[in-house]
């Protein structure tokens, strides 16, 4: 079953997707979680309770309403997609929401705010002091974060991106609804495996829930061992 797996295009096309997917959305998603949480950090006015609010809120907004909000907006004759014609922008205008940049977009939007829930705790542990330190020895603030915040936050940006990496990985209702079969990816394979329309082949989703599960695995090791080399670094 796993050589099938690894074997036939169809199989090999949703490894790929899956993989091309959840690499993309959880690479930029850190990237902007950790600019997100910095300026919430900093933030220290009513603004941040209301987007600490909203952020809550869309953290829970997934699956098949995020689906069909999405369709609303950027779908074939969504309001964006039809403003974006009216006004003559064509990145918007042919925006296509049903493919796999599609879907890349899409789960960038539901990373964002788990990953900044995640992370902003994080900036509590850089002391102010050591800010004016580095400001008293002419450090730039991208010197301090680079040479100093970054490496003691680390720990918390492995554990969050890693947790953003199983959050692509295993999304399952909102794709399908989007795609369903058009763009294959792992979850959607699995399924289809387990409960096919004309027959099942649970040994076969079985051999793909485990090629996901050794993904999954794989990064979590490396995630672990990067860890441990930057609190070493920092003993």
């Amino acid at each position: 079953n796993l050589q099938e797996v690894f074997s036939r295009p169809i199989y090999q096309t949703a490894i790929r997707n899956s993989l091309s997917l959840t690499i993309f959305s959880s690479v930029l998603g850190i990237v902007l979680v950790f600019i997100t949480s910095m300026a919430l950090y900093r933030t220290q006015n009513k603004f941040k309770s209301v987007y600490m609010s909203m952020l809550t809120l869309t953290s829970n907004f997934t699956g098949i309403p995020l689906a069909y909000s999405f369709i609303t907006i950027l779908g074939y004759t969504g309001v964006f997609v039809q403003i974006g014609k009216q006004i003559g922008l064509d990145l918007l205008a042919n925006f296509d929401l049903y493919t796999i940049a599609g879907l890349g977009f899409l789960y960038i939007y539901f990373q964002l705010p788990m990953g900044t829930l995640l992370l902003l705790p994080a900036f509590e542990g850089i002391h102010k002091e050591w800010q004016e330190s580095a400001e008293l020895m002419s450090a730039s603030p991208f010197q301090f974060w680079i040479k100093v915040g970054v490496p003691v936050m680390m720990p918390s940006i492995l554990g969050t991106f890693t947790m953003l990496f199983a959050n692509a990985l295993t999304a399952y209702a909102t794709p399908y609804l989007l795609t369903g079969a058009s763009v294959p990816i792992l979850p959607i394979k699995v399924a289809d495996l387990f409960v096919g329309d004309l027959r099942s082949r649970p040994e076969l989703g079985s051999a793909l829930s485990l090629v996901l599960l050794a993904t999954m695995l794989i990064v979590i090791v490396l995630s672990n061992l990067v860890k441990r080399a930057f609190m070493k670094g920092e003993k």
